[in-house]
């Protein structure tokens, strides 16, 4: 076996832990199939974007130039897959992190995200609120339709046209009464099976998301549609807010795990059709352009899983208070343990 002749020289040990190249090559030999994820995805948002962007008009057209015409979006998804890969670090390097703090391998019966799924919501939540800023910086104060907007709702609308009375109906889920009445109805579902903590999300967590839309970023943007406010799109930032919160309550170990399998379909359709149609539908009835119902859903994710994450940690805190370290919690049956 080949041994380093130079092992035991002081210093060896900080001299290579600093040597250029030898953290990502470590971290590459521990976590080659992380390495390989990157690259996947940043590869396929790379093309995705790239090819997308031109389409959708969502090209940053100022840094183009007449020799090379797509420099703006070559830009736009070497940004995409460079982001969303820093971020897939970031939450792995979380994930790492959690056996020695204790926290996210916890057992936690009554938790709204899979603590092994938590350092991973911030893949969603980040992008997510990412989306709702540029977008707002883009439409502010304006009246019209953006270029993408342009490009998609029109063929929305002729889609959609034989089910235009269906759509109009069902539209009034996304409403603020119909919110709350699904919001009731689910909170008492989740009373019911005696998890309160997936009932404050039911109930507060919709209703909150609608409301920090209707009353505090539209007339903060002030985007106009057919004489009133229009971004966030309300109905949609409801619905989604709600699709989320069942999604939730549907994941393996969540609040509706135990329900019979038939029940867990059709909630799982219900929230599909929520999260889909019902935006869709907005665009197609010509009540929202479609970077608003964009924002709206991206902004209801955004908040449910983190109101989700934050009700987690606190009913954490509460379960297993802080440890001196120099303490270690007794275990049953420990001979040294004193009443």
């Amino acid at each position: 076996m080949w041994t380093d002749p130079h092992r035991d020289v002081p210093g060896h040990d900080r001299l290579t832990r600093h040597r250029p190249g030898t953290a990502f090559s470590r971290y590459a030999g521990a976590h080659p199939r992380r390495i390989t994820l990157f690259a996947v995805v940043g590869f396929a948002l790379f093309v995705a974007v790239g090819s997308l962007a031109p389409r959708l008009a969502l090209n940053p057209g100022v840094l183009n130039t007449p020799e090379f015409p797509d420099v703006g979006a070559t830009v736009l998804a070497a940004t995409a897959a460079l982001g969303v890969d820093l971020l897939l670090l970031c939450a792995f390097a979380l994930h790492d992190r959690a056996p020695v703090k204790g926290a996210n391998r916890a057992e936690d019966p009554g938790g709204l995200v899979p603590p092994v799924v938590r350092p991973f919501c911030w893949l969603v939540i980040l992008p997510s609120l990412t989306t709702v800023g540029v977008l707002a910086s883009r439409v502010a104060g304006s009246h019209g339709p953006l270029k993408v907007d342009q490009r998609i709702d029109s063929p929305v609308a002729y889609r959609l046209l034989p089910s235009r009375p269906v759509l109009s109906r069902l539209v009034e889920l996304g409403s603020p009464t119909g919110v709350t009445v699904l919001c009731t109805l689910l909170a008492l579902g989740c009373l019911t099976l005696r998890r309160m903590r997936a009932a404050t999300l039911a109930a507060a967590g919709p209703t909150l998301a609608g409301a920090l839309t209707e009353y505090v970023l539209k007339p903060l943007i002030g985007r106009h549609k057919g004489g009133g406010l229009a971004f966030p799109s309300g109905h949609t930032t409801g619905a989604v807010a709600l699709a989320v919160t069942i999604t939730l309550f549907l994941l393996p170990g969540g609040t509706f795990a135990g329900l019979p399998r038939t029940l867990r379909l059709l909630l799982a359709t219900f929230a599909a059709i929520l999260a889909s149609a019902l935006p869709l539908g907005l665009i197609a009835l010509h009540y929202h352009y479609a970077t608003d119902v964009l924002a709206g859903a991206a902004l209801a994710v955004a908040l449910i899983l983190t109101l989700a994450l934050l009700l987690d940690a606190a009913a954490g805190a509460t379960t297993h208070p802080a440890t001196s370290p120099s303490e270690p919690p007794a275990r049953p049956g420990d001979p040294d343990q004193r009443p």
